[in-house]
């Protein structure tokens, strides 16, 4: 599995380098009016970084098992993605707000958390993504049911 990782890590810092050089060809903007470009180019540095994260950690880390998977890396996985797929569902009708709640709160069994952690930081967390979205960034989000 080792050298997986490192070609597909070589492969995303590519992909990222790309991604930098196509995003810094956009306009930038200034500090209180970002332009185009600033979120691709802030998540292309990202994962840059990330997948020089995964260079540096398969190397350092060769005691692990042969295959590094186990089942229930994929049971987490696949119940992620299902998820995910909720989440874009109930996205429109729901609401940003909702949505998103729902979406935290269904991440419970992953991150092993008590209820009343989950509760307060699904709750905290959603709120603190809408008031940055909707009013700092003005990012017109979906309401659903909360608007009517």
């Amino acid at each position: 599995m080792a050298w997986k990782d490192r070609l597909s890590g070589i492969f995303i810092i590519l992909f990222s380098g790309v991604a930098i050089y196509l995003a810094s060809q956009l306009p930038l903007g200034r500090a209180g009016k970002p332009g185009p470009s600033i979120f691709p180019l802030l998540l292309s540095i990202v994962i840059g970084f990330l997948s020089i994260g995964l260079l540096l950690t398969r190397r350092r880390s060769n005691r692990e098992s042969e295959s590094g998977e186990t089942p229930a890396s994929r049971w987490r996985l696949g119940y992620l993605l299902v998820d995910l797929f909720l989440y874009a569902f109930l996205l429109r009708p729901l609401g940003f707000l909702i949505s998103t709640w729902i979406f935290l709160m269904l991440l419970k069994p992953i991150v092993k958390k008590t209820w009343a952690l989950v509760l307060l930081g699904a709750s905290l967390l959603s709120v603190a993504f809408f008031v940055f979205f909707n009013y700092l960034l003005k990012v017109e989000l979906p309401m659903g049911i909360l608007s009517k």
